[in-house]
């Protein structure tokens, strides 16, 4: 799965709607499978083997057709976006599968999920697909069901030695938050799952997200060391991201001021409010895409930076009971006032 010179563009996954691609197992979330795409055919698009992956959704009630999905990104979130920040969104392109891709693809997860990890040394697990326990025996819709793939640019091609992913999270307080919680929305449900030995996910990577806005060096440089422990010239990396990255992420902070009725007694009155446009700000992941500078071993120059996972939340299947549920056991367990193992920036402001 070697990659070309050929460097990939917003413009590559639009070129590649009527090439014939093959599919390559990558990663996973939740709600989706992502794959790199090569091309079998026509001769004049092989350069642009894997500068683009396809998003494929899971076999869930929650998942959207891919349609539909694109339909509602175009309407509903892309919007939010101005001129300014519209390079922030990933381009993004419809392809239609055919019967034997769903029906390979659909054979392959059936035999990684064969894979018996425990008779595996770390040493064997590496270059393997890999499906964690929690992720295995959920597949793609059969053909019949779902004809559609999202094609996107890949980030992570020539040019690019390191690409990096972060989530983060709730950049503004729970509008259900107690006047003196201690801890803001995601340190507190952090702390929750953690004290229930619950599956940890990508939302909890030991920072709390209110310091990756942080004006203090010191914080910002444990802060991105749990995103990327770069070994030497943290302090370094710590300007580029407040000249580059936090920008972004205020954005995405006011988007997130802007849709904030997300609180119980908002899910409880739902009527009027848009938790589908909310919880999809609340839920996105970004991509650093970092370049080493040729004249300094310890230096690194952020090429891009991209919001993913912006997709519209379904507000159907018991999601608004869940949401508001989760709340209400934050509050009932005092999880916004428990400093048992949390780190939260409220808190250490509120010492200071």
């Amino acid at each position: 799965m070697s990659m070309s010179t050929h460097r990939s563009s917003p413009l590559c996954p639009s070129s590649l709607i009527t090439a014939s691609l093959q599919l390559h197992y990558l990663a996973e979330g939740a709600a989706n499978i992502i794959y790199s795409v090569s091309v079998q055919s026509p001769p004049a698009l092989l350069h642009h083997s894997h500068c683009c992956v396809m998003r494929l959704r899971k076999d869930l009630p929650s998942t959207k057709a891919a349609v539909q999905a694109m339909s509602d990104f175009q309407g509903r979130i892309a919007p939010l976006f101005n001129e300014k920040h519209k390079s922030l969104l990933m381009e993004q392109a419809l392809y239609k599968l055919t019967p034997a891709m769903v029906s390979e693809a659909n054979d392959e997860l059936r035999e990684i999920d064969g894979v018996d990890l425990s008779a595996l040394s770390a040493e064997d697990v590496k270059g393997k697909k890999i499906r964690h326990h929690h992720r295995r025996h959920v597949y793609l819709p059969s053909y019949e069901n779902e004809q559609y793939g999202i094609l996107m640019q890949n980030l992570q091609g020539p040019g690019i030695d390191w690409l990096v992913e972060f989530k983060p999270k709730w950049l503004v307080q729970s509008p259900s938050a107690p006047v003196d919680a201690r801890n803001c929305r995601t340190c507190a449900l952090n702390a929750m799952r953690r004290k229930a030995g619950a599956h940890q996910g990508r939302g909890d990577s030991g920072f709390c997200p209110l310091d990756l806005l942080a004006d203090e060096d010191a914080v910002l440089e444990r802060t991105l060391a749990n995103i990327w422990p770069l070994e030497n010239g943290i302090h370094k990396f710590v300007a580029e991201f407040r000249e580059k990255v936090q920008p972004s992420l205020r954005h995405l902070q006011t988007l997130q001021e802007e849709h904030g009725s997300v609180g119980v007694d908002d899910f409880r009155n739902p009527d009027g409010k848009d938790f589908g446009v909310a919880m999809a700000l609340r839920d996105c992941s970004v991509f650093l895409a970092l370049k080493r500078r040729p004249d300094s071993s310890d230096r690194v120059d952020v090429v891009d930076i991209k919001l993913a996972d912006l997709d519209l939340k379904t507000t159907e299947g018991g999601k608004v009971q869940k949401w508001a549920a989760m709340e209400e056991e934050l509050l009932e367990g005092d999880w916004y006032q428990n400093l048992d193992g949390s780190n939260c920036r409220i808190s250490r402001q509120n010492l200071s």
